[in-house]
């Protein structure tokens, strides 16, 4: 296997597959090796949100701070990788804050293609937000990449399927309906590309007894997204790694993790997490 610890400098923990580096991802991930992460997978803190906890950015500087830490992930991004960031902008005096059109324009202006928004359903989501608005049910994951045409593999998180989608260039067959299955899915017995929408429940949250991070997501948001944007042999990094739910992920789906964050009770907890994962190899499906 590629040696996982592949940053200068000493890590904070590593393992066989991942390494954990304690602090601003900003100053670290420049000392990545080119090209060398398949697919960023994160949940970046939100803006003024839980400010006591972990910092807050103000709403007029995520725009600037988001482009300043993508500027610095960019030599270590394979030409054909992707950032996946999970989040949802907050209410603000009864008016749905802006600074993540804000984010996703500036990001766009800095030379980054958004390739598509991707959805979170929540079936269970818990009753969070205005009381005088609908319950919270889902998130946004957006999906940036610096190639019109990045990595992936639509038939992970596809289904069997015999449905047919409309050609409008009549070149189909009857009617003009052609199979919405993707040329490789036929070969992989009828698999149909995955949708933009995927749910989630809220309650797989992986507690463990002792993990007290503010703001975890499940373990099956990151586990979706890496199928979906992560090649086989491929390396994910999670530049805000939290309690290290990405990296739990990652190794349960047989790809390399590397987890940056600038506190260390949270990478005590993730190297826990990760070690406890990868003694059980029985969860390497590789699938």
């Amino acid at each position: 296997r590629k040696e996982p610890c592949i940053v200068n400098g000493s890590p904070y923990a590593c393992g066989e597959r991942w390494t954990l580096y304690h602090g601003e991802c900003a100053e670290i991930m420049p000392t990545l090796d080119a090209g060398s992460v398949s697919a960023v997978v994160t949940s970046p803190p939100y803006a003024e949100q839980r400010a006591d906890q972990y910092g807050g950015i103000p709403e007029a500087e995520y725009p600037e701070w988001t482009v300043a830490w993508m500027d610095a992930l960019r030599p270590a991004l394979d030409p054909l990788g992707s950032v996946l960031v999970n989040i949802r902008p907050n209410l603000t005096d009864g008016n749905l804050s802006d600074y993540m059109l804000h984010t996703r324009l500036a990001v766009r202006a800095a030379g980054w293609v958004e390739a598509e928004e991707l959805i979170w359903h929540k079936p269970d989501g818990p009753p969070l937000g205005s009381p005088k608005r609908p319950r919270r049910a889902w998130e946004s994951v957006h999906w940036f990449s610096l190639s019109s045409q990045p990595w992936a593999d639509l038939t992970k998180n596809g289904l069997h399927s015999d449905r047919r989608g409309f050609d409008p260039s009549g070149r189909g067959g009857r009617e003009g309906f052609v199979s919405d299955l993707t040329a490789s899915a036929h070969a992989r017995g009828r698999i149909a590309r995955s949708q933009d929408v995927f749910a989630v429940r809220c309650t797989q949250v992986d507690q463990a007894g002792w993990n007290d991070h503010p703001a975890m997501y499940p373990e099956g948001v990151p586990a979706w997204l890496i199928r979906l944007a992560c090649p086989p042999d491929g390396l994910v990094l999670d530049p805000f790694n939290g309690a290290g739910t990405t990296g739990v992920a990652a190794l349960k789906y047989g790809v390399r993790y590397i987890g940056i964050d600038r506190d260390a009770h949270y990478l005590d907890i993730s190297a826990r997490r990760l070690e406890a994962t990868e003694a059980a190899p029985s969860l390497f499906t590789g699938v």
